[in-house]
């Protein structure tokens, strides 16, 4: 733990949260707002497409089914929305009101007429046992509470012979250190929030908080000098994570948090507990699974094939086979290393009758 969840958690009283109340409930967008298959469908003018589609295929590859499918935390609809042309049906949960909000939306601007949305959490799933012919789920499941059990409860919803496929997250691979944090500090109308956030590699963990501060003069000034990081921001107009170094670390670390300490109101965290690969074969089979594959996810190799095409000018030439070539990289899935990958690529299946 560091010095600053230290300094939170010995200081102030924390209200326990879950991650979608404190993080996903906020953001206008979870994902990138033009993603491929989610926002808009994918085309091949996009190298991002040509890799993202590569990715979805390679989950119904894995899949091996294209019958009535699950989709744990679904955010604002990926993978449930890219998979939704090759299904049957398929529904997406999310225990965060505003991302099924979003992915409502999304569906309707893509008329897909095969996929409900509807509020609900992996670890207390709402559905009758076998229910599903296959499950998935994009770096969801990590973010649950009680991951063993979201384990559970897919073993229980699944058909016999189907198969889970999901991506988790790696920290091992993901961090380049034994640690990272990332601070914000902003302004909503007349309040001021300091979040802090932190994922360790030993063991594999990350928590968040949110402080809220009563306003004053000095806060004001720093919020509104808080440097904004291009790209993915919480909410729109607003500054976004930045790592704690250098002159962030400086000005909104432990020291601003001493300085600031009269003027805290309210604190709300998570933590969350993450996966090795062999913590997640052991969860995985003590849920009841038994043929177990963890790799790399498709897009270490298709990044590199379609990139590498796009810079010999070949890309464009090769647009009428987009779907071809993607589905013809997909079936390699099972190849792909886990060494020094910040995602895993899981599939598990359950035992047929």
């Amino acid at each position: 733990m560091r010095p600053i969840e230290e300094w939170i958690r010995g200081n102030l009283k924390v209200e326990r949260v879950d991650s979608a109340a404190l993080r996903y409930d906020g953001m206008d967008h979870q994902a990138p707002p033009d993603l491929g298959g989610v926002y808009r469908p994918y085309t091949p003018s996009r190298i991002d497409d040509w890799i993202d589609l590569s990715l979805i295929l390679s989950y119904l590859s894995a899949l091996g089914t294209t019958g009535r499918i699950l989709d744990i935390g679904t955010g604002d609809g990926w993978p449930a929305l890219p998979i939704a042309p090759y299904v049957e049906a398929i529904v997406g949960i999310d225990r965060s009101q505003k991302r099924i909000e979003t992915a409502e939306v999304n569906r309707r601007q893509l008329g897909y007429e095969n996929v409900t949305f509807r509020v609900a959490s992996g670890d207390d799933l709402p559905f009758p046992d076998r229910g599903f012919d296959g499950v998935v789920a994009g770096t969801a499941i990590e973010q649950i509470h009680d991951p063993e059990a979201c384990l559970r409860e897919v073993h229980r919803v699944l058909e016999n012979g189907g198969a889970l496929v999901a991506t988790v997250e790696n920290l091992a691979g993901e961090l380049s250190g034994p640690y990272a944090e990332e601070v914000e500090l902003f302004q909503d109308n007349d309040r001021f929030f300091y979040r802090y956030a932190v994922k360790e590699v030993v063991p594999p963990r990350e928590a968040e908080y949110l402080i809220e501060l009563d306003p004053s003069p000095p806060l004001a000034r720093l919020a509104a000098g808080f440097p904004r990081r291009p790209g993915f921001t919480r909410r729109q107009g607003e500054p976004g994570m930045q790592p704690l170094a250098g002159r962030i670390a400086e000005m909104f670390g432990l020291s601003f948090l001493e300085r600031f300490r009269d003027r805290i109101v309210r604190v709300s965290g998570f933590e969350l507990r993450h996966f090795t690969p062999g913590s997640l074969r052991d969860a995985l089979a003590a849920a009841g699974f038994s043929r177990i594959r963890i790799r790399g996810p498709i897009t270490r190799i298709a990044s590199r094939f379609f990139i590498a095409l796009h810079e010999e000018g070949m890309l464009a030439r090769l647009s009428p086979m987009f779907e071809e070539m993607c589905r013809a990289l997909a079936q390699a899935w099972d190849e792909v290393p886990t060494e020094e990958s910040p995602l895993l690529f899981v599939q598990a299946r359950k035992e047929p009758a």
